[in-house]
């Protein structure tokens, strides 16, 4: 279900890029400034989430290891 909600915001996160371009064009200063930020933060976002995703996965992993540290 993580990974249901990672592609969500991936795809939103992908309109905002593809839509970049016409918001510098026709939007004020101000408005392009705060949608670069919206943008940056979605992305960084997006890049911790994806490093949460692999973190969880491998303490799940070894949690679940029937191997002996001997």
């Amino acid at each position: 279900m993580r990974l249901v909600w990672l592609a969500a915001i991936s795809v939103l996160a992908v309109v905002m890029a593809v839509f970049t371009p016409y918001v510098l064009r026709t939007e004020s200063t101000w408005q392009a400034a705060a949608w670069l930020v919206m943008l940056a933060a979605m992305l960084t976002g997006i890049a911790v989430l994806i490093r949460a995703e692999l973190l969880f996965r491998r303490l799940e992993r070894d949690a679940h290891s029937d191997v002996s540290e001997t």
